[in-house]
């Protein structure tokens, strides 16, 4: 983010978040992402004393800090578009399907675009809140698990815009507790955490609770299937999980759709060439049984009927140009395709979804 784009480009906050751009800027001159922002901003939050850092007293901080989550909220804030898309064919899918055991969706995201798409099916849904005023966040009812199989288990390991965080007087004592809400959060109780001091946080409820449901899963069937599309591999709170899931239950299967090429998904690479049942492929090669090859020319062809097979013209060691093999299905509006063609769909209607 530029300082152009900075939150309230002409109000308080800008002359502060200018600083701690410049304090978080990389070595390579490069403008820190929110992320980098918020780390910094979080650990001088965080420090002993009370005494001015970068001209910024705690309370700066924590104000600066409620303003860029909130901005985060509005720009994620999108409703689904009208015409038929990724999301819809996923839902599609979803109920499509018969299961005896629920499908199980984890997604650091903040939006609600699944919660959308299944309401727009309709389709059942657990995400461990239960109520219908004001629902509230139950740890017995995840713990438990005794809600049907045909209720898609829904898992927001980073927060979501609409959770937020609720103090009541109930019978004379102050109780605290994360509420599920259908109006905007308020701000500086949205419970979502861009930043990263994500693995401490994530150590916090409901955050945990989470987390052990991804636990849970490599151990809760015999032999669990792992779908991940869209994920960088970034978060080390995660990837922690992920890998010790898939070291406990050798039986499991984790298939990684990387937007990009090989070269740029160098820690998921990394990761599969020592993970033999962690599967990587990207757009221009894949990791299998941790050996790195790219696909083979003349192998696959993109047509109106697998749309997430491409080819493209790439030039090769003696100056000559050949048809490379492509696969788009790290673009979740691809993977959609894919999926909607599992159910016996069509794909006339392809449309991109920004």
């Amino acid at each position: 983010m530029s300082a152009d784009e900075a939150p309230g480009a002409t109000s308080k906050f800008k002359k502060h978040w200018d600083a701690l751009c410049e304090e978080c800027k990389p070595a390579d001159g490069k403008d820190p992402t929110v992320e980098d922002v918020l780390t910094e901003l979080r650990t001088l939050a965080n420090r002993r004393g009370s005494a001015e850092i970068l001209g910024m007293t705690k309370k700066d901080l924590s104000d600066l800090d409620e303003k860029v989550c909130a901005l985060i909220a509005t720009e994620i804030r999108k409703p689904l578009p009208v015409y038929r898309n990724a999301y819809n064919r996923f839902a599609s899918w979803i109920g499509g399907v018969y299961r005896s055991s629920p499908a199980e969706i984890f997604t650091p995201n903040y939006d609600v675009l699944f919660e959308q798409a299944f309401e727009q099916h309709p389709l059942p849904h657990f995400d461990g809140f239960v109520g219908s005023h004001k629902p509230w966040f139950d740890l017995a009812s995840i713990e438990h698990d005794v809600i049907p199989s045909r209720w898609t288990r829904l898992w927001k390991l980073h927060g979501s815009i609409n959770w937020e965080k609720s103090e009541e007087i109930v019978n004379g004592a102050k109780v605290t507790r994360v509420v599920r809400v259908t109006r905007e959060a308020e701000a500086g109780k949205v419970m979502i955490f861009p930043s990263h001091l994500k693995y401490d946080q994530s150590r916090r409820m409901p955050y945990l609770a989470m987390l052990d449901r991804l636990r849970a899963f490599f151990h809760g069937k015999d032999a669990p299937r792992l779908v991940v599309c869209g994920y960088s591999f970034l978060d080390d709170h995660l990837n922690e999980v992920l890998l010790d899931g898939l070291r406990g239950n050798r039986n499991a299967q984790c298939f990684a759709l990387m937007y990009s090429g090989l070269g740029q998904h160098s820690r998921a690479v990394d990761y599969a060439v020592k993970q033999s049942n962690l599967t990587v492929l990207a757009w221009d090669g894949a990791v299998v049984g941790t050996r790195v090859g790219r696909y083979r020319p003349g192998t696959i062809g993109g047509n109106e009927h697998t749309p997430w097979l491409t080819e493209e013209e790439t030039e090769v060691g003696d100056g000559s140009k050949e048809q490379q093999p492509r696969s788009r299905l790290g673009d979740f509006h691809y993977f959609g395709l894919f999926l909607e063609q599992l159910c016996g769909g069509g794909t006339h209607d392809a449309q991109p979804t920004g």
